[in-house]
């Protein structure tokens, strides 16, 4: 109903197309704030200014403090109750909280409601359309230590701080105002806003954050200035700061500045032991200043950089062909277990191919498991941040898309069977059932999503979806589409009614499974028992040992169930058919491979 009344009112278009009634928020964060690293407190001041760019009045603002899922009593994912957090972290404190002039106490609930990690502020003046309202909040906490999740301290001086400041809610069209609960496993949903950032650190700590900072030549030593200019000109790793030019205490403190422009999101990094590598990647799309940050016991981590050039080149000449949202990027080394995005940011764990052998995943090596890392983390950069997606809500958008995304670098992880009951239970809802509300969200998210699109772009081929990714990605970009945006969007771009496809994939109980009925003569009887609209591939093995195959579209279960595949005649006696599904396992995959009796 939410999505019906938003087309009535004609904020959004059955074209895919962006409707001149649509309309987004946004905000000027200006921030001064302080990072003490021994004690890991950070105390900031933020002067706000929210603009109410609807045609809607507005009685009340909601903004996020992220950090409060920190304490003992908050709605916690498994993700975190699992983790191990010394301290009885007492979340986000904030102790000064003006509108306008006016003090608000936070306590009293004729003034403002608090609702796990959202407050929401009731205007005493309603904030009329084209208006804005200044907020000043004054707050501190302390970024957690062993057991973060996305953002905390790594070690006792290095830290990778994100969701460390009041943020403004999207208010939306279809939703209202996002009020929707961080607990550690939901992600994220920004509005684009402007940031001017002052952060106050020990001198002899280094900062790297979402974009580069404003006064170069005050937290720079000439030495380093120098470095960076030569990382300027150069394609290959250059060293900006070695172990030799680490000091071991400080002598007062350095004032960073940073501005960021229709950013989603502000994040950054310090430390006093990392090292920092530089160099620029260019071509026709630019010139990309690119950085990795990480402690001299992993050595391992100076592979990372040259992945980044592929990914890099891979977004650019492969896919999605479009220009990578940042100019300035930065992986910093740190996260426990995998890696987390942030706008111009990436925390990534160091990969190696042993940490997916309990996965029963084999074959890989630590070189693509880094690129895999990297790669899908960079691909985050165009969905949720330059898409401006609801990750709370819509995960698999993004995280479908940056996994289908790593399969055009080269291949991470070879096909095997791999026989997934768990796919077809009654626990993994339909895709369109809210990220945050079941359990099993994160299958949905990566691995029937990516195999979701895989599908799509083997349904229109790559010319089709090209275009239609294309028109979706320049339509949108730098708003907040949903899902019907992205359907209606590839419906009009491509020319063809697709909700057929877009109702199974996304809307339907069904489920990934398909099956070898009969192979009789050139013929091969497959169902599709699951009603996913699979892509797959059909694979012969002859008595010789060769071997042929075909990729079969799925626009065969457009309207029926079962589809004969003629198969090209041979000389050579058939010995066995199989059949290949990317992307994801097969419900049952006994049936996936017939033996000639």
């Amino acid at each position: 109903m939410e999505f019906k009344e938003a087309y009535k009112k004609g904020t959004r278009l059955k074209s895919g197309q962006v409707s001149e009634k649509y309309s987004q928020n946004r905000a000027v964060y200006r921030i001064k704030a302080t990072v003490n690293p021994i004690t890991h407190l950070l105390t900031g001041q933020a002067q706000i200014t929210y603009f109410n760019n609807s045609p809607d009045t507005v009685r009340a603002v909601t903004f996020h403090t992220y950090h409060d899922v920190y304490k003992p009593n908050s709605q916690k994912s498994t993700l975190l109750k699992n983790a191990v957090d010394p301290q009885n972290h007492q979340g986000v404190i904030i102790y000064k909280l003006l509108l306008g002039q006016e003090p608000i106490n936070l306590k009293d609930p004729k003034q403002a409601t608090y609702q796990g990690t959202n407050y929401s502020v009731l205007l005493k003046k309603p904030l009329l359309p084209k208006t804005t309202q200044e907020l000043t909040i004054h707050w501190n906490y302390v970024i957690p230590g062993e057991g973060f999740v996305r953002s905390g301290a790594i070690d006792s001086t290095s830290m990778m701080v994100g969701y460390w400041y009041p943020e403004m809610a999207v208010l939306d069209d279809i939703n209202g105002w996002d009020r929707i609960a961080f607990d550690a496993a939901t992600e994220f949903y920004h509005d684009f806003s402007d940031y001017e950032i002052s952060l106050t650190v020990p001198d002899n700590f280094t900062v790297w954050a979402s974009v580069a900072p404003e006064n170069p030549k005050d937290v720079f030593s000439p030495m380093v200035q120098q470095r960076l200019e030569q990382a300027r000109k150069s394609k290959k790793s250059v060293q900006i700061l070695t172990a030799a030019d680490f000091k071991s205490t400080s002598t007062g403190t350095t004032t960073w500045k940073y501005e960021a422009k229709g950013f989603p999101d502000f994040a950054f990094a310090l430390s006093d032991h990392y090292l920092w590598d530089a160099s620029m990647y260019q071509d026709e799309h630019g010139e990309f200043f690119v950085h990795t940050a990480y402690p001299v016991k992993h050595p391992q981590f100076i592979s990372v950089m040259p992945t980044i050039h592929t990914s890099l080149d891979v977004f650019h000449h492969t896919f999605p062909v479009y220009p990578f949202p940042y100019k300035h990027f930065t992986i910093f080394n740190g996260y426990t277990s995998g890696g987390m995005e942030f706008p111009g940011m990436a925390n990534n764990h160091a990969q190696s191919a042993k940490m997916v052998e309990s996965r029963s995943i084999k074959g890989t090596t630590d070189e693509e498991m880094i690129l895999g890392l990297t790669l899908h983390e960079m691909a985050h950069m165009y969905f949720p941040f330059l898409m401006g997606i609801n990750e709370k809500k819509y995960a698999w958008m993004d995280e479908g898309f940056a996994q289908f995304t790593g399969t055009f670098a080269k291949p991470i992880f070879p096909y095997t069977h791999r026989n997934g009951p768990s796919l077809g239970s009654q626990n993994i809802a339909p895709m369109m059932v809210p990220t945050y509300q079941h359990l099993s969200s994160n299958t949905n998210s990566y691995t029937i999503s990516s195999a979701a699109y895989h599908s799509l772009y083997s349904l229109l081929g790559k010319e089709e979806f090209m275009k239609a990714l294309h028109a979706f990605m320049d339509e949108w970009k730098n708003k907040h589409p949903t899902p019907y945006d992205f359907m209606y969007s590839f419906n009009t771009a491509s020319g063809k009614d697709l909700n057929w496809f877009w109702k199974r994939w996304y809307f339907d109980w069904g489920y990934p499974d398909l099956g070898i009925t009969t192979v009789k003569g050139n013929n091969v009887v497959v169902e599709n028992k699951g009603g996913r609209p699979l892509a797959f591939t059909i694979l012969r093995t002859f008595k010789d040992g060769t071997t042929s195959k075909q990729e079969v579209s799925p626009l065969v279960w457009e309207n029926s169930s079962s589809y004969t595949h003629k198969m090209k005649s041979s000389k050579q006696p058939l010995a066995k058919v199989e059949l290949i599904l990317q992307l994801g396992g097969d419900v049952e995959s006994k049936d996936n491979v017939w033996i000639k009796p």
